[in-house]
């Protein structure tokens, strides 16, 4: 008996099973009934707008999902005039009327950002003023760079007698020919005068020793003690020696205040002895060109600074000369000083821009600072699109700190030795470079016109760019910068009857013929206003500026293009998927049915 109930319980069906069967009946039936509604709708009219979307994007041909899924994104979108694209019953005069709205406003838009994105890509500094004026005491008092323009007094080497007796050797005139000693100040001198004369003397040696050049231009040029007679800083009489600094330039040999030291210009590779004319006692400065003074710097530090406008803040000098050592050939009959103003840190390029200071004067130089900073925002952009280099873009091979004039300076003794094989005396270089001697001063001339006819060829090539080409130099300004523009007026200095009424009168200037300059230069203003580089059009404007655009022509927002985006990828895989598993339901039931 209870074998027999086992038995039947065995052959029972369960009840899972039952269950299951008539669910999988049901809804097989279910799928029949759809499917063949939906075949038999699209078999009477295939492009039928009554057909459910979600039908098609499940049952449909590859064409009518495509179609279902767009008509999809039509209906749920953000964006303007989209509903009226995927609308089934809507008249096709009327699509096609919101297909040439929609195409004029994408279009408009789209030329809009791309001009935007021209500005944003192409043009994106701007200079404008800061937003606060600057205080004097805040930069440095210029270097001032004062040189003779008698290079040697006759009383100590008479240039012209040197060249008329060469000259008159060579034509056969004479037979006299110059001493060795004056043969050697002759070529020396040469270096620093007019060079159409060593043209004219043909010269016959190649006197080229840089630290002989060196030595005999000090030695021949006018004693500073006889040049600089007064010197007075805030008001305040000074030792003028402790002031002022013997400098080399490509003018001779000259004198500068308020300068940097050679350690501190130069790197240790171009740091030669010769050019080591003198010793700074001080400690190291507590300024830079990018920083400025330090928080630490006190009212005596250096670079030199002033405490506010006008004459008796500044500098004044007393100059002085003798006619009677004036030298008419080397120079021209143009006698007096040569002076310029610049950044402290940069080497004096006396030959391209100076003031000239006559003899007879008093000379009022009113300084006005032209400063340029640029803002953090622009270090990420290249150096020719922001058209400046901070100082560790651009390092120079001869010289620690970066400015425009050095590098021009840096440039042009590159190109002159690869022109001549040798440099000048004045330029920057190390042991293993040659010095020019007067046979290649015409070479000297010429290289430093090719340079500059090289330059301008490739600067009028790159005319038709947006921002300025790299040319052979490349040498952009500092992104920060300063430059001591001057305004310049001057009157008669009657020194004669001063020093008459004061019983200052002395033997030799009455024997020499003296002649003095007095000297005065100080800011005009106390406060100034400083010119800034920043980002006109930085990625918060450029997006700002898009999104207006978009949001004015199209009604797009962010949250429009993530749904574009989620449209194209989740919302796509998903039907895929769904359409995917019903497709093989429907393969899984006609292969049960056949």
């Amino acid at each position: 008996m209870e074998g027999n109930d086992v038995q039947k319980w065995e052959t029972r069906p369960s009840q899972n099973s039952v269950q299951a069967q008539p669910l999988q009946w049901k809804r097989a039936a279910l799928m029949t009934k759809t499917i063949t509604a939906f075949k038999e709708t699209i078999s009477i009219d295939s492009d039928n707008d009554d057909v459910d979307t979600k039908q098609q994007i499940k049952y449909g041909k590859p064409s009518q999902a495509a179609w279902a899924i767009l008509s999809e994104y039509c209906d749920h979108s953000t964006i303007h005039g989209m509903k009226y694209l995927g609308e089934h019953k809507r008249p096709w005069w009327e699509r096609i009327f919101w297909i040439i709205v929609f195409g004029v406003s994408i279009y408009t838009c789209a030329a809009l950002i791309m001009n935007i994105w021209y500005k944003w890509n192409y043009n994106p500094v701007i200079v404008s003023f800061a937003e606060k004026s600057t205080p004097v005491w805040e930069i440095p008092f210029p270097t001032i760079t004062i040189c003779p323009e008698n290079k040697a007094p006759q009383t100590i080497f008479n240039y012209t007698d040197a060249f008329w007796k060469l000259k008159d050797f060579h034509s056969n005139i004479t037979h006299e020919y110059p001493t060795n000693e004056e043969l050697a100040n002759f070529y020396v001198l040469s270096q620093v005068c007019d060079h159409h004369i060593i043209q004219r003397s043909k010269a016959d040696a190649d006197y080229a020793k840089g630290i002989d050049i060196i030595t005999r231009l000090s030695q021949i040029m006018p004693a500073f003690r006889e040049t600089f007679l007064r010197c007075k800083w805030r008001n305040s009489l000074q030792n003028c020696a402790n002031m002022f600094s013997k400098f080399i330039t490509d003018d001779g040999m000259c004198y500068s205040f308020n300068s940097l030291s050679l350690e501190e210009i130069y790197r240790q590779e171009s740091l030669l002895p010769e050019l080591m004319l003198h010793i700074e006692n001080r400690t190291a400065t507590d300024w830079n060109v990018e920083d400025g003074y330090s928080s630490a710097a006190q009212a005596s530090t250096y670079p030199k600074r002033v405490l506010g406008p006008g004459t008796k803040a500044g500098l004044e000098l007393l100059l002085n000369g003798y006619e009677k050592d004036f030298d008419n050939l080397c120079r021209g009959p143009i006698q007096g000083f040569k002076i310029l103003l610049q950044t402290p840190g940069e080497l004096p390029l006396m030959g391209k821009r100076f003031f000239r200071i006559p003899f007879d004067q008093e000379i009022l130089i009113s300084i006005k600072p032209k400063i340029i900073t640029t803002s953090v925002g622009l270090k990420h952009y290249e150096p020719n699109k922001r058209q400046c280099y901070f100082q560790k873009e651009r390092e120079l091979r001869y010289f620690q700190i970066y400015s425009q004039n050095n590098c021009e300076l840096e440039c042009l003794a590159n190109f002159t030795l690869t022109e001549c094989g040798c440099v000048k005396y004045s330029m920057p270089r190390n042991t293993t470079v040659p010095v020019c001697g007067p046979k290649k001063i015409p070479c000297l001339y010429e290289a430093e016109d090719k340079l500059a006819l090289k330059e301008f060829k490739q600067g009028v090539a790159a005319a038709t760019s947006s921002y300025r080409a790299a040319t052979t130099c490349n040498c952009l300004p500092a992104c920060t910068s300063i430059a001591y523009e001057a305004e310049i007026s001057q009157s008669d200095y009657d020194y004669k009857s001063l020093a008459e009424l004061n019983g200052e009168t002395n033997e030799k200037d009455k024997l020499y013929g003296a002649k003095k300059t007095r000297l005065s230069i100080f800011f005009k203003e106390a406060q100034f206003l400083t010119s800034k580089r920043s980002e006109l059009y930085g990625t918060t404007e450029f997006l700002a500026n898009c999104g207006g655009l978009l949001g004015l022509f199209m009604g797009v927002s962010t949250l429009s293009i993530v749904e574009i985006i989620y449209f194209c990828t989740v919302r796509l895989a998903t039907n895929l998927k769904m359409r995917h598993k019903k497709r093989k339901e429907l393969q899984n039931y006609e292969d049960k049915t056949a």
